[in-house]
């Protein structure tokens, strides 16, 4: 029995965040055509007159961030409304849900927004926060405690370099604005300015989810509700990733080349961990979370080619890799949200993360399977879907910038960044083929794969509704080139000429692909339709065919893992069970998993580091009242000296 209550008041605050994204929607496109952008605030007045203030802007760039979040906003609150029914089947209050979700997403808005130290920093601890209780919100289940947990500390640590950052240039300043900021980086000494990079590069990373700050995200992800990993996937990742363009790329300027270089390196070893450790899971979320560190690292590198390109002087390079940064950016939130979505109605209809468990859901969840066949495609970067275009305007990018370079080690590294990437993307098909062989296609492996049903018609029209978004962002891109210009004329310094002429017609043919695709598609599935079609069982060689003789999750990437057992920490488990002698086997049971490696080498000796260390300090606590003594007249002494 369900609450009428509280479907009602589901319906009506999720369609109220509907309304409130529409709104903010309509209200960019309007401010977008007017051509004028705002900035306001208001301070805090002392008993001296000083004050603190509190300052936003919209610019270019953020109108782009911005449409991302209040689309992501939109499509994850109308997913929200078929999604949320099960909780209240289940009693459980969706009040702390509802108070997380408004302000999640409204502490997004304001850094966004923020143009000064102060609001950003309070916006951001706020963002931290509510997600942090979002991710908790089905805290029964003690893994996703330990997951929230996980999150807590790493977004914390994120803080910490964020806070001393800030902290730093307002001791030099005396201001939080970011205008007076970039105002004193010229006055830096070159130690100073690299800290601040540093800073910077660790506190934003690690919520971006750059390795080896990565940790939090496979658990976040994968323990909160659907449409919260839908918004930390497709929405949170990239509110970081603004900021490198905000307080890096605008306010600390071009930099020594060095910068350029360790974006392109985390973002490529970010890209590689990420689809490695992604193609060996058999969890059907954390397998999506993988992917979004290695969509992250794809971003990351070509951010690293926007600022070799930008160090170098090479334009063309380096709007190629922004076009690249920006056209996957929104792609990427379109097909990550599509496939948590899926995720998500998997989940609820089977009850079970575990691909081990699911097969055959193509026939029982058609509409899903079609959605999320579409956001494969693109999460793959396949022609002609989005993906592809994004992954090859970056390709060219990184070629351009190798062709600038007249030798040195850099000269190899370029190239071997272009390998990575597409190597990359082959290891991102196997792994999506994987996800999507394994539960949709053969047959059920479980019961509760044989017994799921279609979702709620709310919960598969809004995956087809993105996917639709994606293929009209595919046929329309001279109007997705035109709205990437937006931030393109907030980076680029002297005369911004447009994108789409710039880029040429190739990207316009676009279009063309995908109507002779789709074409082709229609005449193919109406040829198939002619004439007398057989439906009968596959032939086993005369025996019944049983969900045992398919493939696995974990056989159907078995290579990939024997190839990289070093990078994944594979090892395996196997049990032979033989009749008589050894030579007549009765059953073999075989078990291959995979060790957090950056836990293991990184994360688990810095913890029993910082252990060790706090066990050392805990015994200058004797209990001796003359040793304390001692440590106040060492205390005074020191401080004397120092005060001379």
């Amino acid at each position: 029995m369900i609450n009428k209550g509280g479907q009602s008041v589901r319906k009506l605050l999720m369609t109220l965040s509907l309304a409130l994204a529409g709104a903010g929607l309509i209200w960019g496109i309007v401010m977008t055509r007017g051509g004028e952008w705002i900035k306001t605030g208001f301070r805090f007045f002392t008993g001296e007159g000083a004050g603190l203030s509190l300052t936003w802007k919209v610019d270019g760039l953020t109108v782009f961030f911005l449409f991302i979040l209040l689309l992501g906003q939109g499509l994850s609150s109308l997913y929200s409304i078929g999604y949320l029914k099960e909780y209240e089947e289940k009693k459980k209050s969706l009040w702390p849900f509802f108070t997380g979700w408004f302000l999640f997403l409204g502490s997004m808005f304001g850094v966004l927004l923020a143009d000064d130290g102060f609001s950003f920093l309070l916006m951001w601890e706020m963002m931290s926060l509510f997600s942090f209780f979002l991710v908790l919100y089905e805290h029964e289940d003690p893994q996703n405690r330990k997951s929230a947990y996980i999150y807590l500390v790493m977004t914390h640590v994120a803080t910490v370099f964020l806070t001393a950052a800030t902290m730093f240039l307002y001791s030099k300043t005396g201001s939080f604005a970011f205008e007076v900021w970039a105002g004193v980086v010229p006055m830096l000494t070159t130690v100073q300015l690299n800290l601040l990079f540093l800073a910077f590069f660790v506190g934003l990373g690690s919520k971006a989810g750059f390795v080896p700050f990565h940790i939090w995200l496979p658990y976040a992800h994968s323990a909160a509700p659907s449409p919260v990993s839908t918004l930390m996937s497709g929405v949170m990742v990239k509110v970081a990733l603004y900021l490198f363009f905000r307080l890096v790329w605008l306010m600390l300027g071009p930099g020594p080349v060095w910068w350029g270089w360790l974006f392109l390196l985390i973002g490529a070893l970010s890209a590689l961990v990420g689809i490695l450790f992604a193609s060996v899971q058999s969890d059907l979320k954390k397998l999506l979370a993988y992917s979004t560190i290695e969509n992250v690292g794809i971003l990351g590198m070509a951010l690293g080619s926007a600022f070799l390109a930008r160090s170098w002087q090479n334009d063309w390079a380096m709007n190629l890799a922004l076009v690249a940064f920006f056209w996957h950016a929104l792609q990427h939130m379109l097909f990550k949200s599509l496939l948590f979505m899926g995720a998500g109605n998997i989940i609820q209809a089977t009850h079970t993360r575990n691909l081990e468990r699911l097969g055959g859901l193509l026939r029982r969840m058609p509409k899903t399977g079609l959605a999320a066949l579409v956001g494969i495609v693109g999460i793959t970067a396949l022609p002609p879907l989005g993906g592809f275009w994004g992954e090859l305007i970056l390709f060219q990018s990184l070629w351009l910038n190798t062709l600038e370079l007249t030798g040195g080690w850099s000269k190899v590294f370029l190239p071997i960044s272009i390998g990575i990437l597409a190597l990359v993307g082959g290891l991102s098909l196997a792994t999506f083929v994987k996800w999507f062989g394994i539960a949709f296609l053969g047959q059920a492996r479980s019961n509760v794969a044989e017994r799921a049903e279609e979702a709620h018609p709310v919960q598969f029209i809004t995956p087809l509704l993105v996917g639709g978004l994606a293929i009209l962002s595919v046929l329309w891109p001279a109007a997705t080139l035109e709205f990437i210009n937006l931030p393109m004329s907030v980076l680029r310094t002297g005369e911004v000429i447009s994108i789409g002429s710039n880029l040429g017609k190739p990207l316009f043919m676009t279009s063309v692909y995908l109507i002779l695709i789709s074409l082709l598609t229609v005449v193919v599935v109406v040829l198939t339709k002619r004439g007398t079609r057989r439906v009968t069982a596959t032939w086993n060689c005369g025996t019944p065919l049983t969900s045992r003789m398919q493939y696995s999750a974990t056989g159907l990437t078995k290579p990939i893992r024997i190839l990289f057992s070093k990078a994944v920490g594979s090892h395996r488990h196997v049990e032979r069970n033989f009749v008589e002698s050894s030579y007549s086997l009765r059953s073999l049971r075989y078990e291959g998993r995979s060790k957090e490696v950056f836990e293991d080498v990184f994360y688990r000796p810095l913890i029993h580091g910082l252990f060790w260390v706090a066990s050392q300090i805990r015994k200058l606590q004797e209990g001796s009242i003359h040793l304390y003594i001692g440590y106040l007249l060492i205390t005074v002494i020191v401080v004397l000296i120092l005060g001379r």
